[in-house]
């Protein structure tokens, strides 16, 4: 097969693979997604991209691919699974505990048989992750590559009827990208490339809101008891563009040093939310008591509340990143990487909803900025098998005073295993799998709601557990 024809092959291949639309991902801090095939997750991230052939490089550090000798592309498909759970207790705007209890949903109506909520349980996902890369060498000094990456995800799922939905019921950040990028070779010791993302996020996220139990509006009505429950749901997305560069420099035969940097990506997201409430608060948020006052306007001026829908919209910025790695070849078996990877958490303040330039929620986060340290590497076994191991450390960017259980983020320790196999059958054909287990601190979630739409507060921890399963096939032409 001629290489012309190879090329042509590899880019449908990657044009057919960036149509997929991808689950949601096994998060890192904040909701933050690592950008690597399987023989990635089974360094545990270890040297980024630096690893010889390493297609990935086309989005983690572009300047790597100036060292990829023969065009190759990747295809990788990861199975995540997240476990969260909550022990503790939540109150109402009252102080009083809230009891577990059970929900009947009917007609879209929110109908309570119980005492509220349930006693806590468990949140997380499954999910499935395709993701791919391509680099191809135009000619000794120039190499093109592309990428379809998750850069950005998040899922937790609690039940409707847990004790804490005034904090979350369901939360899922996606951003898919698609890439392109160059590496210029300045000679055989260094090299630099850039890239351009075109992203698309989407966000979904639900939680009770307790107007009966917010402050301005408790001494004006008294519901009969399993009354006043509301669900609010927003669903909104985006496009937007941003930009990435690195270098690599390899001051010696067997040493490969890498810098890139992902900069910050403003993402307005825009769409609509909507309220299913109970026909008792239903009738609050639409019933006028005054010409053209409800009763929520009126405890709460400026705030029209559309049960029905209503236009939304919310920022939800993609954070500046910057990595170190290095990669070092002992003999043609042994090669081992380190990385250490900052991201600018500091500038997710909050995350707030308007409608038609009115805040409707504006729930505080305050990330701080935060690191991940990872080491890791591949021993070749034999001419066909490569063994991989891996750990790291990844620094939580949420604080205790603000954390809650859309992202109960802690402190968390990646540990890796994986393996590469090449088939002879079938030349310059791969096959890698990799097993990640990430072992999360148990974290406080001792917060009050600070938004306008209720006052409950929680006074737990959550404990959570991931796994994720990786397997690449990976096709040098």
């Amino acid at each position: 097969m001629s290489n012309n024809k190879r090329q042509v092959q590899g880019l449908i291949a990657v044009a057919l693979l960036g149509s997929l639309i991808a689950g949601t991902p096994a998060h890192a801090g904040g909701f933050s997604t690592p950008t690597y095939g399987a023989p990635g997750w089974g360094r545990a991230f270890g040297g980024g991209s630096l690893f010889k052939n390493d297609p990935a490089a086309a989005f983690n550090n572009p300047a790597a691919m100036a060292f990829i000798d023969q065009a190759v592309a990747q295809m990788t498909i990861d199975y995540a699974r997240i476990n969260i759970k909550y022990k503790g207790e939540a109150y109402g705007y009252d102080g009083q505990p809230l009891q577990s209890g059970n929900l009947d949903l009917a007609n879209g109506i929110i109908n309570q048989t119980g005492p509220r909520s349930g006693d806590g349980g468990e949140g997380g996902f499954t999910a499935w992750l395709p993701t791919g890369f391509m680099v191809i060498p135009i000619n000794d000094q120039l190499s093109f590559g592309l990428s379809q990456v998750v850069p950005q995800g998040m899922r937790s799922t609690w039940d409707e009827g847990w004790k804490g939905r005034d904090f979350a019921v369901d939360t899922k950040i996606e951003t898919v990208g698609l890439t392109g990028s160059l590496a210029f070779k300045v000679n055989d010791q260094f090299s630099v490339g850039a890239g351009v993302i075109v992203q698309h996020s989407k966000g979904f996220v639900s939680q009770n809101i307790d107007l009966t139990g917010a402050a301005a509006l408790a001494p004006l009505l008294t519901l009969p008891p399993g009354l006043g429950d509301a669900l609010m749901r927003v669903k909104v997305d985006n496009t937007s563009v941003g930009w990435f560069a690195g270098v690599e420099w390899k001051p010696t035969l067997q040493d490969s040093i890498g810098l890139n940097y992902h900069a910050k990506i403003k993402n307005k997201m825009e769409g609509k939310y909507n309220i299913r409430a109970d026909e008792a608060l239903y009738g609050i948020m639409t019933t006028e008591v005054l010409p053209g006052e409800t009763l929520v306007s009126l405890a709460y001026p400026g705030l029209q509340l559309m049960p029905d829908g209503a236009k939304a919209s919310t920022q939800l910025d993609i954070p500046a990143t910057a990595s170190v790695d290095w990669v070092h070849e002992f003999n043609e078996r042994l090669t081992l990487g380190a990385s250490v990877t900052w991201t600018q958490w500091s500038s997710f303040e909050s995350l707030t909803l308007k409608s038609n330039g009115n805040l409707i929620v504006a729930i505080p986060y305050k990330y701080k900025d935060s690191w991940m340290y990872s080491f890791g590497g591949d021993y070749k076994l034999t001419d066909q098998l490569t063994l991989r191991a891996g750990m790291a450390f990844d620094q939580t960017p949420t604080r205790n005073s603000t954390r809650d259980p859309r992202i109960p983020d802690g402190d968390r320790i990646f540990a890796s295993l994986g393996f590469g196999y090449d088939i002879r059958a079938i030349p310059g054909l791969s096959i890698d799998g990799a097993y990640s287990r990430q072992f999360v601190e148990e974290v406080k979630l001792k917060t009050q709601n600070q938004d306008r739409l209720g006052g409950s507060r929680l006074d737990g921890k959550a404990e959570s557990k991931g796994e994720v399963v990786s397997v690449s096939a990976t096709y040098r032409f």
